[in-house]
C-alpha cells in the first residue's frame, strides 16, 4: 500500500515535467558528460569541475541513463528514477523502524503522511541528491530504532551500509546529524549500551570500503582540489553567509515547514507534544518509565530538533534542507493520530495544526490556479479540482478540530492526491513561458537543426542557465560576452542567441555584426522565444540567428527589430520574424 501510495504521487509528470534550473539540469548534464566522457571519477559542467558533493548522486543517475534511455535523448525522466526508488527506500524504511518503535498504526500513519508531504514529493520529482540523501539518512534512523530495541548486528551492519551511501550522495550532511543526535541522546539519558552492536567490526570496514576508493581516486586526480572546494568553496561559506543569494533569517524553517511539511502539518504539533509528553513520562513512583515509546520518542525528538535548530543558525537556507528530519515529525505525527482515535488529547495543539493546515491549503491551491493562469494556459477544469481539495481540506481541518483524527488523515491524503497529482502531471508542464529551454530545443528542430548540437557552434551568452546546455548539448557557448567575442570563430549555420529584453543587448549586437561583417557574414532571425526565467525573475525574449554567408561583398546587414515584451501569458511563446 505504502509503495503503491508514493507511485501514484512520485510518477505524474515525472517525464513532463521540464528540467529544473539550476541544481537538477547542473546534476543531469554532469551525468551526462561522465557517460559521454567515459571519465566516471571527475566531475564537470561542461568545462568546469563541479568540486561541490561526491559521486554517488551522478552515478545512480549514471547507471538509471543507461538502463532505461540513451545520453543521446536527453530523457530528464530516466535522470529521476533513482529520485523515485530512494523515496520508495525512505517511505519502507520509515515503516520498518516505525512498527519497532511505535507499533504497525502508528508507522503506517507516518510513512503515508511523509509519502505525501509537499517537499518529499518534489524531490522524488527531481534529480538530485536530496531524495537519495533522504532514503539511507531513514535507513539509519531505523536501524538506530531497531538498535534501541533490540536489534542486533544485523541493524549495526545495515547502519553502517547507510552510513557510507549517504557520505557518497552528500558528504557530511548526515554525520554532522547523527553527532548532534547521539551528543543529544547520552545526555539525556546516560546509556550507550544500545550503540555496542556499531562496534562489530565487519560495518566499520563495509563502511570505509563503501567511502574509500573513490575517495583517493579523486584525491589523486584532482590533487586534493576536490576536497578543498567542496569544504572550502561550498559548505564553508553557506556556514558563513548566505551562500549563492539564498538568506533566510533564524525562524526560516518555522515558518517553511507549514507547506514543505504540508499536509503532514495538520499533525505536526500534536505528534510533538506527544513525543515531548512519552519522552518525559514517568510512574507512580517517580522512576524513569523506560517503555519502546519513551526510548522512540526520546530518539525522534533527538533526530528532528537538535539538526533542525542548527539550519536555523545557518545563514544559507532552502526549503529542503531540513527535508532529512521529516521520517522523525512524521513518526511523531503518527503517533499522535493514534493516540487521538482512542483518547481525547492535544486539544489546543490539534486547533492550532487544523487552522495552520486549512490556510496552507488555501493559498497553494489559489497559488497553483494564478500561476496557470499567468504563465500557461488559462485554467479550466483545475478550478473544479483545487475547489474541491479546498473543500476536502475544510473537512479534514475540522475533524481534526474536533477530534475525529482518523477522518482527518484520510481527508489530508485526499487533499494531497487531489493537489499533487494533477499539478505534476498538468500544471507544471503546462506552464510554457518558464519552460524556456526545452522552447529553444522545440524552436531548433523546427528550424531542421537536431539536439544535442554535435557538428556546429551555438553562442548564447546572455541566457546561460544549465537546462538549455542539458537541451542543446555539452558544447554549448555560454560566459562572459565580450571573452567569447574576442575569440569567436563562427561559421555559417552556426547560432547565436541574444536576449532581446537585455538592454546591453544592442550595442553587444552590433559588435557582433561588425565583426561578422568583415567575414563577409551576417545573422538570419530564425524565431523569437518568449518566457519568463524563474531562477533569476526575469523576463527573456531570445531571439535565434543563424550566420550565414551574406550575398554580397561589403554588404551591411539591416537592423534587427527589437521585438516588444508581451504583457500577457496568453500570447504565443514563439513566433517567426516578418519576412
Amino acid at each position: 500500500m505504502l509503495t503503491l501510495l508514493i507511485l501514484a504521487m512520485a510518477l505524474p509528470g515525472l517525464a513532463g515535467l521540464p528540467v529544473i534550473d539550476r541544481d537538477e539540469a547542473r546534476y543531469a548534464q554532469a551525468s551526462v558528460q561522465m557517460l559521454e566522457s567515459g571519465d566516471y571519477i571527475n566531475i564537470h559542467f561542461q568545462d568546469r569541475a563541479r568540486n561541490k558533493k561526491p559521486a554517488g548522486a551522478y552515478w545512480a543517475q549514471v547507471a538509471s541513463v543507461k538502463a532505461f534511455s540513451d545520453v543521446t535523448d536527453r530523457t530528464i525522466w530516466a535522470h529521476r528514477i533513482p529520485s523515485v526508488l530512494a523515496a520508495i527506500l525512505a517511505i519502507l524504511a520509515t515503516y520498518w523502524g516505525g512498527v519497532r518503535m511505535l507499533g504497525r498504526d502508528s508507522a503506517l500513519y507516518g510513512s503515508a503522511l511523509l509519502a505525501v508531504s509537499f517537499i518529499f514529493v518534489f524531490e522524488a520529482h527531481i534529480a538530485k541528491t536530496d531524495a537519495l540523501l533522504l532514503g539511507f539518512s531513514t535507513l539509519v534512523l531505523a536501524s538506530f530504532g531497531h538498535l534501541r530495541n533490540g536489534g542486533g548486528r544485523r541493524s549495526g551492519l545495515l547502519f553502517w551500509f547507510a552510513l557510507g551511501m549517504a557520505v557518497m550522495i552528500k558528504g557530511p550532511i548526515l554525520p554532522t546529524l547523527l553527532v548532534l543526535c547521539l551528543a543529544s541522546l547520552l545526555l539525556w539519558e546516560r546509556k550507550a549500551h544500545w550503540l555496542k552492536p556499531l562496534t562489530y567490526w565487519p560495518g566499520p570496514l563495509l563502511f570505509l570500503l563503501i567511502i574509500l576508493p573513490w575517495s583517493v581516486l579523486i584525491w589523486r586526480e584532482t590533487g586534493g582540489a576536490f576536497f578543498t572546494d567542496a569544504i572550502g568553496g561550498d559548505l564553508t561559506p553557506k556556514l558563513q553567509g548566505a551562500h549563492e543569494n539564498h538568506p533566510g533569517p533564524p525562524g526560516y524553517y518555522v515558518g517553511t515547514i507549514w507547506l514543505a511539511f504540508w499536509p503532514a502539518c495538520l499533525f505536526l504539533l500534536s505528534g510533538l507534544v506527544f513525543a515531548i509528553r512519552a519522552a518525559r513520562r514517568k510512574t507512580a513512583e517517580n522512576v524513569n518509565f523506560d517503555t519502546p515509546v519513551a526510548r522512540a520518542a526520546r530518539l525522534l525528538l533527538c533526530w528532528g530538533i537538535p539538526f533542525f535548530l542548527l539550519l536555523e543558525i545557518v545563514p544559507t537556507k532552502l526549503p529542503h534542507y531540513t527535508l532529512i528530519t521529516f521520517p522523525a515529525f512524521a513518526l511523531m505525527a503518527g503517533a499522535a493520530i493514534t493516540t487521538l482515535t482512542k483518547v481525547n488529547e492535544f486539544t489546543l495543539t490539534r486547533r492550532i495544526g487544523a487552522a495552520l493546515f486549512a490556510l496552507v491549503s488555501i493559498i497553494l491551491a489559489a497559488g497553483l490556479l494564478f500561476g496557470q493562469s499567468y504563465y500557461g494556459d488559462y485554467p479550466t477544469w483545475e478550478f473544479a479540482v483545487m475547489g474541491l481539495a479546498i473543500l476536502i481540506s475544510l473537512m479534514a481541518a475540522l475533524s481534526l478540530w474536533n477530534g475525529k483524527a482518523k477522518r482527518a488523515f484520510f481527508g489530508a491524503l485526499l487533499t494531497s492526491a487531489l493537489i499533487t497529482i494533477p499539478t505534476y502531471q498538468f500544471t507544471l508542464p503546462s506552464l510554457k513561458q518558464l519552460n524556456i529551454s526545452a522552447m529553444v530545443e522545440t524552436a531548433f528542430r523546427e528550424n531542421g537543426i537536431q539536439t544535442p548540437v554535435t557538428d556546429m557552434t551555438v553562442l548564447s551568452t546572455q541566457f546561460t542557465e544549465p537546462s538549455l546546455v542539458f537541451r542543446l548539448g555539452t558544447g554549448i557557448l555560454l560566459g562572459n560576452p565580450d571573452e567569447r567575442l574576442a575569440a569567436l570563430d563562427l561559421q555559417e549555420g552556426d547560432i547565436v542567441i541574444l536576449d532581446r529584453v537585455k538592454p546591453e543587448t544592442n550595442e553587444y549586437e552590433t559588435k557582433l555584426v561588425e565583426k561578422l561583417a568583415g567575414q563577409s557574414q551576417c545573422l538570419t532571425s530564425l524565431q523569437i522565444v518568449n518566457g519568463f526565467n524563474y531562477a533569476k525573475g526575469d523576463p527573456v525574449k531570445l531571439d535565434i540567428l543563424r550566420v550565414d554567408n551574406c550575398a554580397v561583398p561589403g554588404f551591411i546587414p539591416p537592423t534587427i527589430p527589437t521585438p516588444t515584451i508581451p504583457t500577457k501569458a496568453s500570447e504565443p511563446t514563439t513566433t517567426k520574424p516578418d519576412p
